[in-house]
C-alpha cells in the first residue's frame, strides 16, 4: 500500500516541535563565578577555615541549584555539551559543599583528592572538546581542571603551595566566567555577538550566520529525534 514502506513520505507525516528557550549560560556562568570566589577565598584564607561548614551550604543551597538549572535549560536547548558541564559542576558542588559542611575544617581527605583529580580530568576532555566553537568555555574549564589537579594534590599532600595556586586559579577563574556571564546575557538579549567570545564552527553560525534552515539541517540525528542516543 502507498505510504507504507519505510520512509515513504514520511517527513510529510513527522513534525517535530522546537520551543524558543532563554539561554542557560548566562545563569551557569554567574553561579560558577560566584562559587570558585568562595573557593578561592577559603583556599587563599580569606575565609577562615573555621567558616568552611557555612561557605558549604553556600554552595549547596545557591551555586549547585543554579548550576542544575542552567543545565536543564541547555539540554531544553539541544546543547549537550554545555548541558553536560553544568550538570558535572552542579553535582560537583554539591559533593563539595557537603565535605566542607561534614568534614573537620582545615582537614584534609584522601576522598575528596581522588575525586577531584578524576573530576579534573573529565572538565579537561570536555575542555578539549568545547575549543571546536566555544574558546572561552574551553579556556573557563581549562583552568578548572587545572585548579582541580592542585586542590587535588592539596587533598594528598597538605602542601601550602598548592592550596595557595588553587586559590589564584580560582579567582582567575571568577573574572573569566563573570566577564562569559555578561557576554552571554548580552548576546542573548541582542540576538548578536556583543563581547567577543570567540565562537567558531557551528557555535558562529548558530547566532543568525547560518539561518533557520542550516541549522535544523541535521536535526533528525539529535537525541530526543533519532532512535537511540
Amino acid at each position: 500500500m502507498p505510504g507504507t514502506e519505510p520512509g515513504d513520505g514520511l517527513q510529510d507525516r513527522v513534525r517535530i516541535v522546537l520551543r524558543p528557550v532563554g539561554s542557560g549560560l548566562p545563569l551557569g556562568f554567574f553561579a560558577f563565578g560566584v562559587g570558585m570566589a568562595l573557593l578561592g577565598g577559603l583556599d587563599l584564607e580569606i575565609v577562615p577555615v573555621g567558616q568552611s561548614p557555612q561557605l558549604g551550604w553556600m554552595l549547596i543551597t545557591f551555586v549547585a541549584p543554579a548550576e542544575l538549572v542552567a543545565a536543564v535549560i541547555a539540554f531544553a536547548s539541544r546543547d549537550g555539551a554545555a548541558g553536560t558541564g553544568l550538570g558535572l559542576f552542579a553535582a560537583a558542588w554539591s559533593g563539595i559543599g557537603g565535605q566542607l559542611v561534614l568534614g573537620p575544617p582545615g582537614g584534609s581527605s584522601a576522598v575528596l583528592g581522588v575525586y577531584l583529580l578524576v573530576f579534573s580530568t573529565a572538565v579537561a576532555l570536555l575542555a578539549l572538546a568545547a575549543r571546536r566553537g566555544q574558546p572561552l568555555m574551553a579556556a573557563v574549564l581549562t583552568l578548572s581542571a587545572v585548579r582541580g589537579y592542585f586542590d587535588g594534590v592539596h587533598e594528598f599532600t597538605g602542601t601550602g603551595w598548592a592550596q595557595t595556586t588553587a586559590g589564584v586559579l580560582a579567582w582567575v577563574i571568577t573574572v573569566a566566567a563573570l566577564y562569559g556571564g555578561l557576554a552571554f546575557v548580552l548576546e542573548d538579549g541582542a540576538h548578536r555577538t556583543v563581547l567577543p567570545l570567540g565562537r567558531r564552527g557551528d557555535s558562529a553560525t548558530a547566532l543568525g550566520g547560518g539561518g533557520l534552515d542550516g541549522q535544523l539541517s541535521d536535526l533528525d540525528a539529535e537525541a530526543g529525534v533519532r532512535r537511540r542516543l
